[in-house]
């Protein structure tokens, strides 16, 4: 017995003395295995406007595609000069020059070395002069070229305009007088004839100030701020008379005798007056940096600071491990070991480089383990590191027991990183089996991290023929042409099941949505759609099914004589769109519908909650399932695993045939829309602008006039050879220098759309079916006449407007003649709605 127990303590020894050895040779050789994420090196340029600092631009060491480049735009004045300033950083700098490009970037217009270079107290100075080959009034591409070290070269992109009134000087010097205001009492007092204050606005938080907050939020409130860095301005968007400019800097303040900083953006929309500026909108947002140590503990809550609640955050399923992002920083907390890692970081704190704060990156948190594993992606422009000075998506593990991260792969993108966001918001889903999903370049693409290598799922991939869950776990897709396909595939992107689901005999399928994990789909029969002359299709769906993924039907909508068109998804409930058929077999919107779902959404074990402050402030927090032991609190930095070879994943490219709008909002976020009218209804929702494949605009939200009348457009009359319809399009085409017989066209049964498109060189023609009247008068304002077609089979032509009325070409009496606002609004509205126009691409 007593050989036996000491036999027993000898293994018991070994046991632990191999698991010492092993632990320790581990991490030996993860000490040898890993390095710090190397700080950022690329010098920043901007434009110097009278001292501001304006459109400050990261240097890009892979090409871009130019059309895509669009976030900055600098109208110059007829004298084509520019002031350019070069932030080096210590960085040495060994020649400059500049290309200017169409702005789909397909042209070179210029191509030209800077001289005369002068370097003060770390930054570059030079005065450019753009060559007379520019047009006036049309959009170009800047590209700046900086000559680095090893020959390394690094591109800067920024839109110019030439304008001779663009008042751009005026408009940056009344941003950054209202901004500067908001620091001192009486001058904040003076910024009331500017405000829209009412009782609606959110006055207890900081996070976020509008146009419609009080005074006293507008001056900070009962915090005492500093700015500390010296601000950026970024002209989003700019006119004759408006202009889109963004603010970003850092403040700090302090709370129980602690600094903190704050990163800050103010979004302005402003209007040029006959006597003053007016402000059209105005937004400034508040992001705290995460204290990191054990003040942002107390009790159960984790301290965010001053911040909106949409915080990027994960947990493990048992909801002991919770990953969470702000500002630029990538944190795990593991609250039964009470340990919090700094997963990544772009910001060194105490540091003001504005390299460490600058917008278009962001994370992605992708799957968190009981174990505290975390896998995650850092995305947009990178700042730092070894990747730095590309746009891209890096794929990170985090290994809790090695406390390392590693680089799985590495996606790079030619697009913005705006627009990479777009699409990583769209679908970002890791499985057990080391695959990524991700809906890149129209297509659903799986990337196999453990051998850097993908695979296409599904191609050309319309955004209203595709739907995602909300976890990304569900997707399905159409199996056929929009509006034409007699099944959709519903696939579990954990498995990698995919599921076939039949229309049936003589119907059409389209998936609608998700509620939770089941899909949403409806059935029309092929016999009830109908294509209008414009060519859009109605989809009249006389059946909506819930189903699960494992084929079960779980609800059937079905009511005669009433047909869905379209749903909206809100919370437990669905929103029916719907119409229903008339005596002479048209459809006729009618009132909408619901379903509701009894099943309710499974609460987090963590949570985010918003508590009162001392200052009347309120603070974002994370409510979590346990306290921490704040005395017991480990705080780990993961070194960064070293490996061979490059790891970069090239996504394959598409044909990009599919309709696609970009919509850019007034703080240069992004977001996708499969038509123009959901494109614009965005842009006018968002005060923003829209912008097709190849980079030109479809709609900006001001007009430039407040009248403009096509004058080459004159009356005519319809008659027994030509109705109405003939007329208006045989006036648009004359217009453009083109001569067709669109009466035979239209008999051998070519739609409106596909008329206009065929035999009209570099435009895009458009659908703007719904918009409303106020939108559509964007095209005459820039010369383009609007089709507008009646429920009685005739057509008009819009041709102008002034402030009151608006100018039609009316075949039916073949005049010229005015109908107040108002009343062509209401006329068109019972009528429809039903616009056609188009831009000009070149």
């Amino acid at each position: 017995m007593k050989k036996t127990i000491i036999r027993g303590c000898v293994c018991v020894v070994t046991f632990v003395a191999a698991l010492i050895i092993s632990s320790m040779l581990l991490n030996r050789g993860n000490t040898d295995m890993t390095v710090d994420m190397e700080p950022s090196r690329l010098p920043l340029v901007y434009v110097d406007a009278d001292g501001l600092r304006v459109n400050m631009m990261n240097g890009y060491l892979n090409e871009m595609e130019e059309e895509y480049m669009i976030g900055r735009i600098m109208p110059i004045g007829m004298d084509r000069r520019l002031s350019v300033g070069i932030l080096t950083y210590g960085e040495p700098v060994e020649a400059v020059a500049f290309e200017v490009r169409s702005a789909d970037g397909t042209r070179l217009v210029e191509d030209t070395e800077v001289t005369g270079l002068k370097e003060e107290n770390g930054v570059i100075r030079a005065d450019i002069v753009l060559k007379d080959l520019i047009d006036e009034g049309t959009e170009y591409c800047l590209i700046f070229k900086l000559t680095l070290e090893d020959e390394k070269e690094a591109s800067y992109y920024m839109r110019v305009v030439q304008e001779e009134n663009s008042g751009v000087q005026e408009k940056l010097d009344f941003v950054a007088d209202f901004s500067e205001s908001t620091f001192d009492d009486a001058s904040c007092a003076s910024l009331a004839v500017y405000m829209e204050t009412n009782s609606g606005a959110d006055n207890s938080t900081l996070s976020r100030v509008t146009i419609h907050s009080s005074l006293d939020q507008l001056g900070w409130g009962n915090l005492d701020v500093r700015r500390e860095t010296e601000p950026v301005f970024t002209i989003q968007d700019m006119t004759e008379q408006t202009a889109a400019i963004t603010v970003e800097y850092l403040v700090s303040y302090t709370r129980y005798e602690r600094e903190v900083y704050a990163f800050v953006k103010e979004v302005y929309r402003i209007r040029t007056g006959t006597e003053r500026m007016y402000l059209l909108d105005y937004e400034r947002t508040m992001n705290e940096y995460f204290a990191g140590d054990s003040s942002a503990f107390v009790d159960e809550e984790v301290v965010l600071g001053i911040r909106d609640t949409d915080v990027e955050m994960a947990e493990s399923e048992g909801g002991n491990i919770v990953a969470f992002a702000q500002n630029g920083v990538l944190y795990s907390l593991n609250i039964t070991e009470n340990k919090m890692a700094k997963l990544f970081s772009f910001h060194d704190p105490g540091n003001l480089d504005e390299r460490a704060f600058i917008d278009g990156r962001n994370f992605k948190i992708l799957q968190v383990d009981e174990a505290g594993n975390v896998f995650f992606m850092v995305y947009g422009y990178i700042s730092a590191g070894r990747r730095e000075g590309l746009c891209g998506a890096q794929v990170y593990f985090y290994d809790s027991s090695a406390n390392t991260v590693e680089e799985l792969a590495f996606l790079p993108g030619e697009k913005s990183p705006e627009i990479l966001k777009a699409q990583i918001d769209q679908l970002a889903y890791i499985n057990g089996k080391y695959e990524l999903y991700l809906f890149l370049n129209d297509s659903i693409c799986c990337v196999h991290l453990d051998t850097q290598t993908v695979d296409v799922t599904a191609e050309n991939l319309s955004m209203d023929s595709c739907r995602v869950s909300e976890s990304n776990r569900m997707i399905a897709w159409q199996n056929g042409e929009k509006y034409a396909a007699d099944s959709l595939i519903l696939m579990n992107l954990s498995t990698g099941e995919q599921t076939e689901i039949q229309a049936g005999s003589g119907n059409y399928i389209l998936p609608l949505g998700f509620m939770g994990e089941d899909i949403v789909y409806g059935i029309a029969r092929q016999s009830d759609l109908v294509r209008d002359d414009t060519g859009a299709v109605v989809f009249p769906m006389y059946q909506v099914r819930i189903q699960d993924e494992s084929g079960e039907i779980l609800m059937t909508y079905e009511k005669e004589g009433f047909y869905v068109t379209g749903c909206e998804m809100s919370g437990n409930q669905i929103i029916l769109s719907r119409v229903e058929r008339d005596f002479q077999g048209d459809y006729a919107a009618c009132e909408e519908d619901q379903i509701v779902s009894s099943e309710t959404e499974t609460p987090r074990a963590n949570t985010i909650i918003t508590v009162p402050t001392e200052n009347d402030d309120r603070l974002t927090e994370i409510q979590l399932r346990s306290s921490v032991k704040t005395g017991q609190l480990k705080f780990l930095t993961p070194g960064e695993v070293l490996y061979e070879g490059s790891r970069q994943v090239d996504i394959p490219p598409s044909e990009e045939n599919v309709e696609l709008y970009y919509v850019y909002s007034l703080d240069g976020e992004v977001t996708f829309a499969a038509d123009p009218r959901e494109a614009i209804e965005l842009a006018q929702e968002t005060s923003g602008f829209v912008t097709a494949r190849g980079g030109f605009y479809i709609w900006r939200t001001e007009r430039l006039h407040t009248a403009n009348q096509i004058m080459a457009i004159e009356g005519t009359a319809a008659g027994e050879e030509r109705d109405s319809l003939e007329v208006c399009l045989d006036a648009i085409l004359s217009y453009e220098g083109v001569t067709r017989n669109t009466g035979y066209l239209l008999e051998q049964g070519k739609t409106v759309s596909e008329i206009l498109q065929e035999n009209m060189e570099n435009v895009l023609v458009l659908d703007l079916t719904g918009c409303s009247l106020e939108s559509v008068l964007y095209y005459p304002d820039r010369e383009i006449p609007v089709l507008a077609l009646l429920d009685d089979g005739s057509a008009v032509l819009i041709t102008g407007f002034n402030e009151r009325n608006v100018i039609l070409m009316d075949p039916q009496t073949g005049q010229i003649s005015r109908m107040g606002q108002n009343d062509a609004a209401a006329w068109f509205e019972e009528n429809g709605n039903v616009f056609l126009s188009y831009m000009r691409t070149e």
